[in-house]
């Protein structure tokens, strides 16, 4: 992709990733009759929350660093590279969050990364591909290994 865009002007790229859904143990707890322990539960939940986020978030640097590396040995300027990270409720969300993410930062191509996965994986990697090319309307959909 980088050698595609190489020497070009007028465009920006948008690295982006959906960090994984919350795993259940941090979506909610059973509650509690006692509101004070009820509240310590609520923060403890809370900050599980954000520990989960904040570790799925640094799993994602050495993958921005690597694209960015990539991008800037094919000399993309490093000022039209931007990174984003986005919330992901469910794996069904996710892409609706790039077609989201495309249209509200007018992208004419969304480029997807196809990886030989197996099992579970590899449906789901699929599924992702296969329903952006037909609910991206308006977008070229690239996918590359």
């Amino acid at each position: 992709m980088g050698n595609i865009l190489s020497g070009g002007e007028g465009f920006h790229v948008c690295l982006l990733r959906a960090l994984p859904p919350l795993p259940r143990e941090f979506l909610e707890f059973g509650g509690s009759e006692d509101p004070q322990q009820e509240e310590r539960e609520e923060m403890h939940l809370h900050t599980e929350q954000a520990r989960w986020s904040e570790a799925a978030a640094q799993a994602a640097e050495p993958v921005f660093t690597r694209a960015k590396q990539i991008l800037h040995e094919a000399r993309v300027p490093e000022d039209v590279v931007e990174t984003q990270m986005v919330d992901t409720v469910n794996t069904q969300d996710i892409v609706l969050n790039i077609l989201e993410t495309a249209h509200a930062r007018h992208c004419g191509t969304v480029v997807v990364g196809r990886q030989s996965h197996h099992g579970l994986k590899a449906l789901l990697t699929s599924h992702v591909r296969d329903v952006l090319m037909s609910q991206g309307e308006g977008l070229a959909i690239w996918v590359v290994e």
